[in-house]
């Protein structure tokens, strides 16, 4: 076999195995990959680790915590900017993938909104959101989501009210 026909066999499982059918979602380990979203369903896809319709405060806080560690690049305990963002690109370029798309407007968007979203959760404004600031927001954002005030976010819980509501 010529060198150029030799890499043949290698090249079609490659095709081959980026054509195959994936299986869906709800039936893979671990979180779906949304990259952000303040909805139920976004909640649910990113931190329903086991996938059985329920999220518990250690499987949310267990997400959140692996996402922290993983973003503090240098391992310093804080995040900067740059690192907050990089770990949201991440996620969402392999929610791109994962759905065959490519960048695209909303794609920017987003990124320009992670970086806004940094600004908001930097409460001390002192350029890089430490643990008591990812903390702080993560007890709010599951409290936001356990409406009846149960421990865990399931079907049970009525949807949490718009930000705005009453204004």
């Amino acid at each position: 076999m010529t060198p150029r026909l030799s890499l043949l066999p290698g090249l079609l499982a490659l095709l081959a195995a980026c054509a195959a059918p994936s299986a869906p979602p709800a039936a893979q380990a671990g979180p779906a990959r949304p990259a952000g979203g303040h909805g139920r369903e976004a909640f649910m896809g990113s931190y329903d680790v086991n996938r059985d319709g329920v999220v518990t405060r250690a499987e949310y806080d267990s997400v959140r915590r692996q996402r922290f560690e993983a973003a503090d690049k240098n391992h310093d305990g804080v995040l900067t900017e740059e690192e907050y963002v990089a770990e949201f690109e991440g996620r969402l370029k392999q929610q791109y993938f994962d759905t065959g798309r490519q960048p695209d407007q909303a794609y920017e968007n987003s990124i320009r909104q992670a970086h806004v979203r940094f600004a908001l959760l930097d409460r001390n404004r002192d350029g890089v959101l430490s643990r008591d600031e990812e903390q702080a927001i993560m007890d709010k954002t599951f409290a936001e989501q356990d409406t009846n005030h149960d421990g865990q976010v399931d079907a049970n819980d009525p949807l949490p009210q718009p930000r705005n509501a009453g204004s």
